[in-house]
């Protein structure tokens, strides 16, 4: 069986060999009844110029890794465009984008692998969960997500977002809707992709996989918050673009900073958004 799928990481500030993901991946292709190489593209966002980790990569049988570094932190939607460009390249057929936090079950890679065998649409997402809830793909309406009780084996993409982590995509299909909005570094950079695509009443596949996800912005501290706050807001303001701005305000803007402001037990928050 020949596997055309590139396995995309994104990384920041965690020896990549070491995060939850790659980990995860690496163990799920040993343990696959599939005798093929795993392809992996890691895109290193830690914003340290001496940050030569690679030398210290441990050796893996049938994996072959595919390693940058970028030391301005240009982003993850930069990342996954990088990921798409390689995998043309290479002439692979499909992408799967992961975060360094998702957890992934001991049959990822079969499941993945015979999915692309059966399947006739070009973009695919596993079911990511957050403890017990489904937490993607979810509907979405007027900028809010929520939870899908019942999900089909497809959907089509109307009022349906997804996060980034696990999802697969035809590497074409991909490049020819433009990829993900560069302007875009962390946030929104998911929803705005799909957004774009659901104009011309494209089906998702299901891969009946199940995920699950940690998100750094609900155990980082004050300091580091703030930080990732003001990223936030960046991608906020170009996101909202041609959008109904007070609407935007009241459903997402201003939830987002009040959970913040209460979380935090600080108004630096408020000041940053207003400044």
């Amino acid at each position: 069986m020949k596997i055309s799928i590139l396995f995309g990481i994104v990384c920041y500030r965690e020896k990549f060999w070491e995060t939850q993901s790659f980990k995860d991946i690496v163990m799920s292709h040993k343990k696959s009844s599939l005798d093929n190489q795993l392809l992996l593209s890691i895109y290193d966002n830690t914003d340290f110029k001496e940050w030569n980790v690679l030398q210290d990569c441990p050796s893996y049988d049938n994996v072959i890794i595919n390693y940058k570094h970028d030391s301005s932190n240009s982003g993850i939607a930069i990342a996954f465009n990088y990921f798409a460009e390689f995998s043309k390249n290479k002439n692979l057929q499909w992408i799967v984008f992961l975060d360094q936090d998702t957890s992934l079950p001991s049959d990822f890679f079969n499941k993945y692998v015979k999915k692309t065998l059966n399947t006739d649409k070009n973009i695919l997402f596993p079911k990511i969960y957050i403890g017990k809830h489904l937490f993607s793909p979810s509907h979405y309406n007027w900028f809010r997500t929520s939870e899908i009780k019942e999900i089909q084996s497809d959907i089509m993409l109307h009022n349906i977002t997804a996060i980034n982590s696990g999802m697969m995509i035809k590497t074409d299909f991909y490049l020819q809707n433009g990829g993900y909005n560069k302007n875009l570094r962390i946030d929104f950079c998911d929803h705005e992709f799909i957004e774009r695509i659901n104009n011309r009443q494209i089906f998702a596949d299901i891969i009946d996989v199940c995920l699950h996800q940690e998100f750094s912005s609900k155990t980082n501290k004050k300091k580091k918050s703030l930080e990732r706050y003001k990223l936030y807001c960046n991608d906020l303001k170009v996101y909202r673009k041609n959008k109904n701005k007070l609407l935007f305000f009241l459903a997402v803007d201003l939830p987002h900073l009040l959970k913040e402001i209460y979380r935090n037990r600080s108004l630096k928050f408020f000041k940053i958004r207003f400044k």
